[in-house]
């Protein structure tokens, strides 16, 4: 059964959630502005195996604001609070791109709730030219308020069908320009490296073939994290796993759940 549900915290941002399937629980956290749509092919096939959760971040999609100020120990707690509005005491939770920040900083502060955690094109720090040149473009495409700009270049590397496009184009700009700089502002200074030792639980790193500019990043999680660690490589893709490399993502991720969770 479908629900769609707010979180209900009366001091805190209401956070817009979606549930669906039985079993082992699989929560997705996506990247600045993209919102739940960015995983409907994980929802879609994944359900019928795990109960899935998909969400928009606080100021992403349906999702609302309060006056904290944003960061990622804040996004991580938001994640938090999603699985108790959805009633989960754990889970395997995945996240895409600088979404895998906030999965990181759920594993480092609350081992309990997590099972295992998911990165596809995961990093944990900013300092490869190419990656911090695309933060840097980011923050400044926002501060000149040009959200259509970014939408349309988001749409145009991850969506191919014209609906699909039309309707994440729609969903990244329900973010305010303001808002999507602090989140490029906050990922673009977030660095896990020095405490990846306290990830004790499974770890599995996707990365495209052709994603060179965050291969890299492997290293510090292969040699740091205490935890065991695996890493994929997927062909033919860059950075666009969720939606242009869905079946092997589904695939792989099945096998990793039924493995470690």
């Amino acid at each position: 059964m479908k629900q769609m549900p707010w979180t209900k915290d009366k001091h805190a941002a209401q956070l817009y959630f979606e549930k669906e399937g039985k079993g082992i629980p699989l929560l997705f956290v996506h990247p600045p502005s993209m919102g739940h749509v960015t995983f409907r092919r994980q929802k879609q096939r994944l359900s019928k195996k795990f109960k899935v959760i998909t969400m928009d971040l606080r100021g992403n999609g349906r999702s609302g604001m309060d006056g904290r100020p944003l960061s990622i120990p804040l996004l991580a707690e938001d994640v938090i609070r999603v699985m108790d509005a959805a009633k989960v005491k754990d889970a395997v939770i995945c996240g895409y791109s600088n979404g895998g920040s906030i999965v990181q900083e759920i594993a480092i502060r609350y081992p309990e709730r997590v099972r295992a955690i998911v990165l596809m094109g995961g990093f944990s720090e900013v300092t490869s030219f190419l990656l911090k040149n695309e933060f840097r473009l980011g923050i400044l495409a926002a501060k000149a308020k040009q959200i259509g700009l970014i939408a349309n270049v988001l749409t145009f590397a991850h969506e191919r069908e014209s609906r699909k496009k039309r309707d994440l184009s729609e969903y990244i700009q329900r973010t305010s320009p303001e808002i999507l700089e602090q989140y490029y502002r906050v990922g673009i200074n977030y660095s896990s490296t020095a405490r990846l030792e306290k990830i004790y639980c499974p770890v599995l790193l996707l990365y495209g073939t052709r994603d060179e500019y965050v291969h890299q990043y492997r290293h510090a999680f292969q040699n740091r994290v205490s935890g065991p660690v695996e890493t994929v490589f997927i062909g033919d893709v860059a950075h666009q796993l969720p939606t242009k490399k869905s079946s092997a993502v589904h695939q792989i991720l099945t096998q990793f759940v039924y493995r470690y969770a």
